[in-house]
């Protein structure tokens, strides 16, 4: 015999209870004290992972030096990355000439064959990425 349907039997007030509306397929209500008793049992519950993350993970965090996880789970870059654009670095993307040799270091050196863009010279790799990307959308076209 099915039990779907029938609320005779089940346990209100505890999560149990709510297993069993589920299974069952009865609504569960604010009057049977199910709901109620599953809302508290998962803020319980994430109060204790809460607690556990951030004793744990939050120290680790913390002894590397870096902060990338954020607390609500989300990744974000410890430092705001900055568009070529608005690099602070004032020979960032200039042209460069034969006296711009030998680079400073960590600077990189951006030459496209066919592209109409001259070579240019960038401070680091994105702002670098950012010139190849540019030079490549300037290349000449043969007919």
């Amino acid at each position: 015999m099915s039990v779907i349907g029938q609320d005779e039997g089940i346990e209100h007030g505890t999560t149990k209870g709510y297993g069993q509306h589920t299974y069952r397929k009865v609504p569960a209500t604010e009057a049977c004290g199910c709901l109620k008793a599953v809302r508290e049992a998962r803020a319980a519950k994430a109060e204790q992972a809460a607690q556990r993350n951030g004793t744990k993970a939050g120290a680790q965090h913390t002894a590397r030096g870096h902060n990338f996880v954020q607390h609500d789970g989300m990744p974000r870059a410890s430092r705001v990355v900055q568009a070529p654009g608005g690099c602070p670095e004032p020979d960032c993307g200039q042209e460069a000439g034969t006296d711009t040799l030998p680079l400073p270091r960590g600077w990189v050196r951006v030459v496209v064959s066919g592209s109409t863009e001259p070579v240019r010279t960038f401070c680091s790799g994105s702002c670098a990425a950012f010139g190849v990307a540019l030079a490549e959308l300037r290349m000449a076209v043969s007919a």
